[in-house]
């Protein structure tokens, strides 16, 4: 159901516009950078609601959704530069290593979030400094001698 959801909304999606030059893939790569940042500066505050205590999972896990979506954005983006004309271009490569260095960024900061949300252990949808410590290891007796 949700794959379904997800195909009819990227059909929806006018095809983006072709890259005619340096600037057009630099502005495609930065457009998708903008909003990434807007998704995870959304993301940023819903994990800042969670981490007060509110019941705040559902909102935490739209926006990991959101974020999610922004992150293939630049990746697809990335692809569509790569494989124009224009892909060697010393500002178009500045422009992608700038895009790269922001994809691994994102993917590190979902997969925070996904283990936040859906990690090990019974403490779902809590900020990391919310989990109690665990028990100090206790040592063991030493063993007797017959």
């Amino acid at each position: 159901m949700i794959a379904g959801a997800h195909q009819l909304a990227a059909a929806a999606q006018p095809s983006p516009a072709p890259i005619n030059g340096p600037e057009d893939a630099c502005a495609a790569i930065k457009t998708a950078l903008h909003a990434l940042a807007d998704a995870e500066h959304d993301e940023s505050l819903a994990l800042d609601l969670a981490s007060n205590g509110g019941n705040s999972f559902a909102i935490v896990e739209a926006r990991l959704s959101t974020l999610l979506d922004r992150t293939q954005d630049l990746r697809v983006a990335l692809r569509r530069v790569r494989q124009s004309e224009v892909a060697r271009d010393a500002m178009v490569e500045q422009c992608t290593r700038m895009g790269f260095r922001a994809l691994v960024v994102s993917e590190k900061l979902s997969s925070d979030v996904e283990t936040v949300l859906f990690g090990a252990d019974d403490y779902v949808a809590q900020a990391p400094g919310a989990r109690p410590n665990p028990a100090p290891p206790v040592a063991s007796p030493p063993a007797q001698r017959p």
